[in-house]
């Protein structure tokens, strides 16, 4: 997530200082004065270059929505089926929360005004463009027979999308402040947990099971 360093860019050491400190310290204990005290500029410099503490947040956080539907893109052309890259996709979305919780709370609803930010904003569609494309199937070359990995109603991939985002979002907020029993520092452990996750969502037993009661009580 941390771009080129230029010497003598205030903006730039702004925000790869910015990046340090929540790498190991809370989003709160983050401030214009923190942060020139030790970009060693005066505070008024800062609004040289950014309107307000949340301008700079934002533009961070739109750098790291930038990265996500990249690596969505990649994910998808690089996995056998939808199925699998669903997968990949939500363990790397809980995997980012774990290692970078402050920046994930940054990126993900702790701002305000985000969305009269244009860049965050643009960035925000096209991550969830990116995600809605692979629940559409679009960027896998071959479509996946109807048994294994049938194709959603056009009129639900949005709804699909959305759901898919809820899950990810919830699982990484869970997993990354410790509500559920999986050690961050374990790759594979999380990665199978998400993998769990994602196969009782796809194979919907739920539904089955309701279906099959239905039947025995008829």
């Amino acid at each position: 997530m941390v771009r080129a360093y230029h010497k003598g860019n205030v903006a730039e050491d702004l925000r790869l200082t910015t990046l340090r400190i929540l790498q190991t310290e809370r989003l709160e204990d983050l401030s214009v004065r923190r942060l020139t005290r030790e970009v060693r500029v005066a505070p008024a410099n800062f609004y040289n270059h950014y309107d307000s503490l949340n301008t700079l947040l934002l533009e961070i956080a739109a750098d790291c929505l930038e990265d996500f539907a990249t690596t969505i893109g990649h994910i998808a052309r690089r996995s056998p089926n939808r199925h699998d890259a669903l997968k990949r996709t939500v363990t790397h979305y809980v995997e980012f929360a774990c290692r970078h919780t402050q920046l994930y709370r940054v990126v993900f609803g702790y701002l305000t005004d985000s969305a009269q930010h244009s860049r965050y904003d643009a960035a925000t569609q096209r991550t969830f463009d990116r995600l809605r494309a692979l629940v559409e199937g679009e960027e896998f070359p071959r479509i996946e027979s109807d048994e294994t990995d049938p194709e959603p109603p056009a009129r639900d991939t949005a709804h699909i999308g959305h759901c898919i985002f809820a899950m990810a979002h919830g699982l990484a907020g869970m997993i990354a402040h410790g509500h559920v029993n999986v050690p961050h520092e374990n790759d594979t452990r999380i990665q199978d947990f998400v993998e769990r996750i994602i196969d009782l969502f796809t194979h919907n037993p739920l539904t089955r099971r309701q279906t099959t009661a239905c039947a025995f009580g008829h």
